[in-house]
């Protein structure tokens, strides 16, 4: 269900159980309807989100239609979060549902949309609301089954994505394996998602976002059907993902392993190590860690050839409240893969250790060059919850004009500053404990001294993303009951 005009569901007013507390006087009272049904938890979640970016629409941002906006000026503000309800277990075995929604607030003229803030679907300014998760659930020592519409934190490529106003949700099931100390086994299938601020789920080969041409530019290239696509892009048979994960922890050393299989379509490889240590006579703990991960096509090639990869190093360290980091990413470049090499990243957070406020790490022949500094005030007793964290970015992408899938450089700078009140933070008889501020400022400085029309001329069709420099500006006033 889409409201254009929606009030803001009143889930503040809601209390956090049923039935008051007290004490069980035999087990055999837990495993009962009426325990489950009243004795379950509630998780609640208000969201304040405001955006702001000086820059045109292009299709490096979330909308897939180019051009929408008349004004150069992009930005939302909306309010909202989500309602959501687990019961108590019945015999190890318990429900859930949460339900999502996003309701303008503020100024959201309807001749700067663009940022996806509000609505998915090309950038647009209407309210939403959406059961993002419907789920049963069991659970017993060391083994969890989880199946339906549910939030997936933990996977990797897929993951929550929670950076506008409600986050990214899957379909399907999960299984989690932690019987062995320090080890993690996970397997999935999963057949939609809902993207960010949408409120239809969708397949897993559409929310790729696979297009077959791209401002007059190819992106499918090899042997594929065209019937498979129209101007919107993908429009093919619905596709599923198989997921597999395997993860070792202790304190020194982690190991992960993951596979997401999409039939038809994608294969992807990702393997991350970490290694911690302190020097000897040290107060400072440094962490080494590496990424790599591997794309090709599988199955009767929806999207064509995919032949592609990433990988990359970051050394960090720790001490006395400040955290320093420097990362390198390398994208492959490869003209007779899908959009140069472009790594696909739809599902979840983009994992590239560069991927900071505007993501463009997965770029096909991207080399990026990462380095920042964060710092917790409270580590000094000097305005505890207090974190704030500068960092700087280099994205050196593919830029000869002989190369098809070319892309003007640009480097980043983000700020960051988050407040999180502590517990005896209060105002009036209302706790504070739980609210959250953020605010997030990012300059974006994009090199323009290229010969577009020439560019034009070789390949006959447009430069394909061509951006001015922008700021882009975001607020984020969090509540967690």
């Amino acid at each position: 269900m889409k409201y254009r005009y929606g009030l803001i569901v009143p889930f503040i007013l809601i209390t956090n159980s049923f039935a008051g507390e007290g004490e069980l006087d035999d087990l055999s009272e837990v495993n009962t309807l009426e325990y489950a049904l009243t004795q379950g938890t509630f998780k609640k979640f208000l969201r304040y989100s405001g955006q702001y970016r000086d820059s045109n629409l292009h299709v490096l941002q979330d909308s897939s239609t180019a051009d929408i906006s008349n004004e150069k000026t992009q930005q939302y503000t909306a309010i909202g979060g989500y309602l959501g309800y687990e019961t108590a277990p019945f015999y190890n075995t318990s429900i859930g549902a949460t339900l999502y929604t996003s309701q303008p607030f503020g100024n959201n003229p309807s001749d700067r949309k663009g940022l996806g803030g509000l609505y998915e679907t090309d950038g647009g300014q209407d309210s939403y609301t959406v059961w993002g998760e419907a789920y049963i659930k069991f659970e017993q020592d060391k083994h969890l089954i989880k199946v339906g519409r549910q939030e997936m934190p933990d996977y990797r490529f897929v993951s929550l994505s929670n950076i506008r106003m409600t986050p990214l949700t899957h379909e399907g099931g999960v299984y989690e394996n932690t019987v062995f100390d320090n080890l993690k086994f996970n397997l999935a299938y999963i057949t939609k998602m809902k993207e960010r601020n949408a409120e239809k789920f969708i397949d897993m080969a559409q929310s790729a976002r696979l297009k077959e041409f791209s401002s007059g530019k190819q992106l499918v290239r090899g042997h594929y059907d065209p019937s498979d696509y129209d101007s919107s892009g993908y429009i093919g048979e619905k596709k599923e993902m198989s997921m597999a994960g395997l993860l070792y922890n202790n304190d020194a050393v982690s190991l992960e392993g993951w596979s997401y299989y999409i039939n038809d379509f994608v294969n992807t490889l990702y393997l991350y190590g970490q290694y911690n240590f302190t020097p000897e006579n040290s107060d400072v703990a440094v962490s080494l860690a590496a990424q790599y991960a591997n794309q090709f096509d599988v199955g009767d090639h929806i999207a064509g050839n995919i032949d592609t990869w990433f990988y990359g190093l970051k050394l960090q360290a720790v001490t006395r409240g400040f955290t320093f980091f420097i990362g390198y990413n390398e994208v492959d470049y490869n003209e007779n893969s899908y959009d140069g090499g472009s790594i696909f990243v739809r599902w979840g957070s983009p994992q590239m250790f560069n991927s900071f406020q505007v993501q463009d790490s997965e770029l096909a022949g991207t080399k990026s060059y990462g380095a920042g500094v964060q710092y917790q005030f409270g580590h000094s007793s000097f305005i505890p919850g207090v974190v704030m964290r500068l960092r700087y970015a280099d994205y050196n992408l593919p830029d000869n004009l002989s190369q098809t899938d070319a892309r003007q450089d640009r480097a980043e700078t983000t700020f960051d500053i988050n407040y999180s009140f502590a517990k005896q933070s209060s105002l009036g008889n209302f706790s504070l404990d739980g609210l959250s501020v953020q605010f997030r400022l990012a300059y974006n400085d994009y090199n323009t001294g290229y010969d577009f029309d020439e560019y034009q001329r070789i390949h006959g069709y447009d430069f394909d993303n061509v951006t001015d420099d922008f700021v882009d500006a975001r607020l984020y006033l969090d509540y967690k009951f």
